[in-house]
């Protein structure tokens, strides 16, 4: 019951991932932005935006808050 709980959670958890990376690729894409360039003003990898983008790798909320901030938006927004 337990393990299940816990895989449910997880899964959870990479839904919102994934919806964040989403959100962060339309805003992006939006603002005629690229990965390179919103990785390199935001002081990220940009393989690291990839993955992040793609929902395959989780990120800190210092991360996020850094993304929001170089796409002036709120990381609530995001």
């Amino acid at each position: 019951m337990l393990e299940s709980s816990i895989r449910h959670s997880l899964n959870a958890l990479q839904d919102i991932e994934h919806a964040v990376g989403l959100k962060i690729k339309s805003i992006r894409k939006k603002l005629g932005i690229t990965q390179d360039e919103l990785a390199d003003r935001a002081g990220l990898n940009r393989v690291h935006l990839y993955r992040l983008e793609a929902g395959q790798q989780s990120m800190t909320l210092r991360t996020l808050k850094q993304i929001a901030d170089t796409l002036q938006v709120k990381a609530r927004g995001i």
